[in-house]
């Protein structure tokens, strides 16, 4: 699929988003905990966008799945 200059831009924040998200949730007293309960396939979506450049480099499955990963991780770190 083929996406717009805007498109493009649009996930690309999309996902400065998430991984700002990721490193609020480091910094938390109790991320320790969350990454214990992590199971491996989110630990990898957990990476994968981590250490994205862009969005390009996050397959369609991990970005279905990115929010959900983020969003249960991010709140247990509290």
């Amino acid at each position: 699929m083929k996406y717009t200059k805007q498109e493009e831009n649009e996930l690309n924040k999309q996902l400065k988003k998430w991984q700002e998200k990721q490193l609020k949730a480091v910094r938390r007293d109790n991320f320790d905990y969350a990454c214990e309960k992590m199971f491996d396939t989110d630990r990898s979506i957990w990476q994968i966008i981590a250490n994205a450049k862009s969005y390009k480099d996050v397959s369609w499955l991990v970005w279905e799945q990115a929010e959900r990963v983020i969003d249960k991780y991010y709140k247990l770190a509290r």
